[in-house]
């Protein structure tokens, strides 16, 4: 797949975000058909985790610093935080990932066996410091949304987990009709000081992560060095427009963290079957990884032209007259309690062609021009994207 398309560009046009100074670098005000992406995606990924078991918690924003100190987060992630907030006498930070906040509320309680595996969901708001220079449209920003999810399960069944969580991303990625992206299992390097654990349960875990790709008979290469402080990964590669060229970067992941629940760390532990106290392994994993940077891959895939249940404007009506706007608001009022997006171009002053060539950079689903001969009893019809047309009547059976 070749992307030929720059996000930056395309949301201008479509009218998705915008920054602005008075609110800082990296931050994005999302504009209405910006969040109408944002939420059908939302609304897509927890259908499937609700189907696949999981349960959505929610967390604050922030903590203070001895959650993220015993996390390991001061200690290897300091550098992309934000400064500490200071009040009250103690220190406070914007959270960069949502997994202390969800160790906690495993610790919450006791728990048994018989919960495993615990699959806690969350659309988690977290903060990163990247440097300016780094930022990039929303490919790269400081405030981001993850589609994160923590999995509490037991050593022996980590594997089989890691393959249902593998089976999720694949169903998610060929609806969406992703293709070309590639998978990378990130290790760690022995030589370096940055990874928590004994070196025999990294292999371990690695060994894990492998086993599941290659049951699976999934595209994947080997990267020493990029794993995560606390476990190997599995990194979702897809490419990127950039000024140099197709560029590739992780949108999504598979984290096997065998160091959380220690007893240094969060002291994490469950009622196995034999009564004995035990410490689960933990799964990070984002099939969507970050709205931000999963809508900049969707628009410069697609150029725009999202999937139907993606599109801010399903179909786009062309009225020729005031009275025919008047049929138009009649017609939009029918679809949109259906649920469909509707949008009306009002601009009856200017030429239809001129009024298309305007409107075809936000990029609707569909449209349908309302004349005098639709007015006059002529059948009402809808044209795709494609040019293929078809009735009103046909193209509301669809939704």
């Amino acid at each position: 797949m070749s992307y030929l398309f720059d996000h930056r560009k395309l949301a201008v046009e479509m009218e998705l975000y915008f920054f602005e100074e008075a609110v800082g670098a990296g931050l994005p005000m999302w504009l209405p058909n910006g969040c109408i992406i944002k939420e059908e995606l939302e609304k897509f990924i927890k259908r499937k985790e609700f189907l696949a078991g999981y349960e959505r918690v929610s967390s604050p924003h922030m903590a203070k610093a001895e959650l993220y100190e015993k996390s390991g987060h001061l200690r290897f992630y300091k550098a992309d935080m934000f400064p500490a907030i200071k009040m009250e006498n103690l220190e406070y930070y914007l959270r960069p990932m949502n997994c202390p906040h969800h160790h906690k509320i495993f610790s919450c309680k006791p728990r048994s066996y018989r919960e495993l595996p615990l699959r806690l969901a969350e659309y988690g708001q977290v903060y990163r410091h990247e440097a300016s220079g780094s930022l990039r449209g929303i490919s790269r920003v400081r405030g981001l949304c993850q589609n994160d999810a923590h999995i509490y399960v037991s050593e022996e069944d980590s594997k089989d987990e890691i393959i249902k969580v593998l089976r999720l991303h694949e169903e998610c990625y060929k609806e969406l009709g992703l293709e070309g992206y590639r998978y990378r299992l990130s290790k760690h390097d022995p030589d370096s000081k940055d990874f928590l654990g004994d070196r025999e349960v990294w292999i371990k875990a690695e060994d894990v992560l492998r086993s599941a790709l290659l049951e699976l008979n999934l595209d994947y290469f080997e990267a020493i060095g990029e794993a995560a402080f606390y476990g190997p990964k599995v990194d979702v590669q897809m490419k990127f427009f950039s000024d140099e060229g197709i560029r590739e970067e992780s949108m999504g992941s598979v984290q096997l963290d065998f160091i959380s629940a220690q007893k240094e760390r969060f002291d994490l532990e469950y009622i196995d079957k034999e009564g004995k106290m035990n410490r689960p392994w933990i799964i990070h994993r984002a099939p969507l990884g970050s709205h931000e940077r999963f809508i900049a891959m969707l628009l410069e895939y697609f150029d725009g032209r999202l999937p139907r249940f993606l599109s801010p404007i399903e179909l786009l009506i062309f009225p020729l007259s005031e009275e025919a706007a008047l049929k138009a608001n009649e017609i939009a009022r029918e679809l949109m309690e259906k649920g469909v997006r509707v949008k009306i171009d009002h601009r009856l002053g200017s030429s239809l062609s001129k009024r298309i060539v305007l409107a075809s950079k936000l990029r609707p689903f569909s449209s349908m021009v309302i004349g005098e001969k639709e007015l006059s009893g002529a059948p009402l019809r809808v044209e795709g994207r494609d040019g293929k047309v078809i009735s009103l009547i046909e193209f509301s059976s669809l939704i």
